[in-house]
């Protein structure tokens, strides 16, 4: 009786101090690539539409962690060569996660598709899209 005892006060110790472990772990946004996809179509480095696609990726990497639900779409303002693009985050992250989630998804969209007309990056916890039309 004694041994069971104690052997039940051990375990029950074992995991309070696992659940006080638990709650003080950090994670990480998982940004393993699912896919990653450029438009065959490119433009040239004085191409305005560079310009746009900064802005496009830019805006949502700065906005989609501030939106309800990390949900974002936005155009570029530039009227002569104008960018649609898109994001999301997995609403389980905090916004903190959801940013930097994000920041390496323009990063690899970048390096992949560096003058291509439009890109695509999806990660485990967040996706990038960005093209020259409306989807």
């Amino acid at each position: 009786m004694a041994i069971a005892c104690k052997l039940n006060t051990m375990i029950i110790s074992s995991l309070i101090v696992l659940m006080g472990l638990i709650s003080v772990a950090r994670s990480e946004p998982n940004t393993n690539v699912n896919l990653l996809w450029c438009n065959d179509n490119s433009y040239s480095e004085e191409d305005p539409y560079g310009n746009s696609v900064a802005y496009v990726l830019a805006d949502l990497m700065n906005v989609t962690p501030t939106q309800q639900g990390f949900d974002y779409h936005t155009v570029s303002p530039y009227a002569e060569a104008v960018s649609y693009g898109h994001a999301t985050c997995n609403t389980a992250l905090s916004n903190n996660d959801c940013a930097n989630c994000l920041v390496s998804a323009k990063a690899s969209v970048n390096d992949v598709c560096a003058n291509r007309i439009g890109g695509r990056v999806e990660m485990v916890d967040c996706t990038m899209r960005y093209e020259n039309y409306s989807f």
